[in-house]
């Protein structure tokens, strides 16, 4: 019984990091069919918001299932309400995934030419955005606190472009449009800089839950800034007797994330060859058999 719980549990955190993969590629589609005027992307990329939506669903009630019929203590129990508050933020992110995407079918629609300037600003911005994503993604597969404790000033370098995106906008002479549905319209599309920002802090803030895994403690990017390697260190808490999280098979379900968007460290992780658990599981087995 204990070891189906076990694997129910890795399957649990296996699929978290999956669905963060699905909505990063997500991401990248949205931006490029807004960039390219892709209609077709645009409307093929709501759709997978959707099914990424029900993959939430069934996430967040497979943890819920898990703590009423399992009762997990100590280290497994934070790792179902970090999984349980990683999916809150992934369904947040998907949200402005499937907005971003919108944006780029009304631009279509609507036959929205926005200067170039805006179009360059949106693209700098996401690069900003998905490498805050990618470094999210590295601290949620290896738990390293040193990662996470950086965060904060990759999200500024994003968070610059952003606020320029609006400043050009503001600066450029009004577009002649036709009547306010129109006008509307225009806000709408311009709005994806602010769904790309938002999804670099919902990445940020499911990045910060590793805290409280790996130490019982609710702090964030902004409380630990000023802490060295060693005190970082000294948070950790024993794990128990759960889950022993292997990062190396972790980070295989985001090894689909664009490798010049991840660090150096979830790249060699991404790298290592993994053995089949099922084999491994198998021994395990015929051992006990004897």
């Amino acid at each position: 019984m204990r070891k189906l719980f076990t694997r129910q549990l890795i399957e649990a955190r296996h699929e978290m990091l999956s669905i963060y993969e699905a909505i990063d590629l997500a991401m990248h589609d949205a931006v490029r069919a807004f960039v390219t005027g892709d209609k077709k992307l645009a409307s093929k990329t709501q759709k997978s918001t959707l099914r990424i939506d029900a993959r939430c669903a069934n996430l967040e009630a497979v943890c819920y299932n898990l703590i009423a019929t399992q009762g997990p203590v100590a280290s497994d129990f934070r790792t179902l309400q970090t999984i349980i508050y990683t999916d809150f933020c992934l369904q947040r992110m998907c949200d402005k995934v499937r907005r971003a995407a919108r944006a780029a079918k009304l631009r279509v629609k609507s036959g929205i030419e926005l200067p170039a300037e805006l179009i360059e600003l949106v693209e700098q911005e996401a690069r900003g955005v998905f490498q805050v994503m990618g470094s999210s993604a590295a601290v949620l597969v290896s738990n390293d606190l040193t990662l996470l404790r950086t965060l904060n000033d990759q999200e500024e370098s994003a968070h610059g472009a952003y606020e320029e995106f609006f400043r050009a906008y503001d600066r450029m002479a009004a577009i002649e449009l036709t009547d306010d549905a129109s006008y509307d319209n225009l806000r709408r599309v311009i709005m994806i800089s602010r769904y790309l920002d938002r999804c670099a802090q919902y990445s940020i803030d499911a990045a910060s839950r590793v805290m409280f895994l790996v130490t019982g403690q609710r702090w964030n990017t902004v409380d630990i800034a000023g802490f060295d390697e060693e005190e970082l260190e000294a948070l950790r808490v024993p794990s128990g007797e759960g889950v022993v999280l292997v990062p190396e098979v972790d980070a295989k379900a985001v090894a689909q994330i664009p490798a010049d968007e991840i660090p150096a460290s979830l790249k060699r992780l991404i790298d290592i060859p993994v053995e089949d658990e099922e084999d491994d599981e198998d021994e395990e087995d015929a051992v006990d058999a004897d």
